[in-house]
């Protein structure tokens, strides 16, 4: 939820962390209003609030969360090295070896969820590269289970997804923003994966995830099948991430990402994956609360693969103290085009 509807009373659905992965305020904590102001006073946009018929509508995840926390842990701990520790001694080998053994994980328990894939938590509102290496991973995950890839391709494919930005732990930075006004994280991440061997492919990936598909990405302008399909599909998940990330901050219109990706395919993106992509990755996750151009609240209940933007929701009402109630009143959007989401109350 946006911070500025967040009211005192509520309570927090998870951890809020900052970009270092310092804990801010536990799970369960009712916000007061100075806990309120200073979470806004650091910069933060949204946070997650509990609401008890949203937590049963999620609670069909793509991996436990114990898994996911394995993962943001492991690779919390590797990305944040500092950057000359990590060029001179590389990457410890025990936290390559958890990664992947934890990854095995993932791919196991999304390929059990495949079939309801379009309704299952997948990605996750993020404020940092930590969250944000997840997000990308898990939906290039389940994308390459869909396309059907081999088990061997489909751990280059996370694996390299989880890595794509690593070169930015190792970027140059000032007063500890990183910075890279020649776009070459890509190339620091390539070299510093290969030096490491943690795989050509994966290299790739991280080398080419900026790349477009008409020739004009960074940092060496490959076109079309110049780039590696997997490193296509990281760019898919990559740009998508992003651009909710920054709907999530910004209140921007959610439909107008999938309208803009569809329309720059072929040009930014391969269609045939970005076709696949969207048919496992919803643009509204079951759970969502969000606001309708009648002005009413509902919640995300369903989801259709050829219909992302146009889920069926179930109409909500607020009461005195700010908590939802259901109603009856049950609303598939793809039959409705009249009525649209415009805004996303609480993730």
């Amino acid at each position: 939820m946006l911070i500025n509807e967040v009211k005192t009373g509520m309570v927090l659905a998870r951890d809020i962390v900052d970009a270092s992965g310092n804990l801010l305020l536990e799970q369960g904590i009712a916000l007061t209003e100075y806990y309120i102001n200073r979470l806004t006073e650091l910069g933060i946009t949204s946070v997650p609030i509990y609401d008890p018929y949203a937590a049963e509508l999620k609670k069909n995840t793509v991996i436990a969360p114990a898994v996911r926390e394995e993962l943001l842990l492991c690779f919390r701990s590797l990305f944040n090295r500092k950057s000359q520790d990590m060029l001179n001694s590389g990457l410890r080998t025990v936290y390559l070896k958890q990664i992947q053994q934890t990854v095995g994980h993932v791919i196991e328990e999304t390929e059990k969820n495949l079939p309801q894939i379009i309704n299952v938590q997948l990605r996750q509102p993020t404020a940092d590269e930590i969250g944000h290496a997840v997000n990308v991973c898990l939906m290039a995950i389940a994308t390459g289970l869909y396309i059907k890839l081999p088990r061997p391709v489909l751990m280059d494919l996370a694996l390299g997804a989880l890595f794509h930005d690593l070169g930015k732990s190792v970027m140059p930075s000032i007063d500890g923003t990183v910075s890279d006004p020649v776009r070459l994280h890509p190339i620091y991440g390539q070299q510093l994966l290969l030096k490491n061997r943690v795989g050509s492919i994966v290299a790739r990936i991280a080398a080419e995830h900026h790349e477009q598909y008409d020739g004009h990405g960074y940092p060496s302008g490959l076109a079309g099948k110049e780039i590696h399909p997997l490193s296509r599909l990281v760019a898919i998940a990559n740009y998508f991430d992003n651009a909710m990330n920054s709907a999530d901050q910004t209140g921007a219109s959610r439909s107008a990402i999938i309208e803009n990706m569809m329309a720059n395919g072929n040009i930014l993106f391969d269609m045939y994956l970005l076709r696949a992509f969207f048919h496992t990755t919803p643009l509204y996750q079951v759970g969502n609360l969000v606001k309708l151009n009648t002005n009413q609240l509902a919640y995300v209940i369903k989801n259709k693969v050829r219909f992302t933007a146009t889920p069926t929701v179930q109409i909500a009402e607020a009461d005195a103290n700010n908590q939802f109630r259901i109603t009856p009143q049950v609303i598939d959007l793809a039959m409705k085009p009249n009525i649209t989401i415009v805004d996303i109350i609480a993730e």
